[in-house]
């Protein structure tokens, strides 16, 4: 059974002078990201291949100004749970198969060759505490299944530094840029969450 550790909540104010015929001030409050593995009785369930796709996954999120990374769950808004990599529907379907009902998994058309990486984001209470990825949880607590995939820019025009086509590189840069765009659009929900947690 694979348990995820789930983070706290810290707000963070970056506050930004400009000097001049005046002082301007402009507070830009950043997410608080905490990256991690599944866990399995207490400890990181992390393989080489989790460990890579870890830090692949860290590469486009560090590139993110809206986040910023926490060294513990504890001191974050969301918890993100890097659960594995594969390839083709047969394996995909199988490793969402494994997660609870209660988590939000949307349906991923997938090429038989294609490659992907999932990733698990959590908010809300259940971020605070060990859960099982198959127990169902409350309300307030949300989980959500990303995937990012390599062949899903094939009919797009390609900027001359992306990554190569199917590679884990650029299942890294689309799972990154779904999330964000989840983040963007919930960025004020979660600070809302944050400012509760903290009274």
């Amino acid at each position: 059974m694979r348990n995820l550790q789930r983070g706290g909540v810290l707000a963070s104010l970056v506050l930004c002078f400009v000097v001049g015929s005046g002082t301007v001030a402009v507070a830009r409050d950043e997410l608080a990201v905490f990256l991690n593995f599944p866990e399995t009785h207490g400890f990181s369930d992390a393989t080489h291949a989790l460990v890579e796709t870890k830090e692949l996954v860290r590469g486009p999120l560090s590139a993110a100004t809206e986040l910023r990374f926490v060294d513990r769950a504890e001191d974050a808004d969301v918890v993100l749970t890097v659960l594995g990599r594969g390839k083709g529907d047969v394996e995909l379907t199988a490793a969402l198969r494994t997660v609870s009902r209660s988590i939000v998994a949307p349906p991923v058309p997938i090429a038989s060759t294609e490659r992907y990486i999932d990733v698990l984001l959590t908010t809300g209470p259940c971020r605070t505490t060990a859960i099982t990825v198959e127990d169902d949880s409350s309300d307030s607590c949300f989980r959500r299944i990303f995937v990012g995939v390599g062949l899903g820019e094939l009919g797009e025009r390609r900027a001359a530094k992306k990554p190569r086509v199917n590679s884990w590189d650029m299942c890294a840069e689309a799972v990154v840029r779904d999330i964000r765009a989840w983040l963007t659009e919930n960025a004020n929900r979660l600070r809302t969450l944050r400012t509760i947690a903290s009274k």
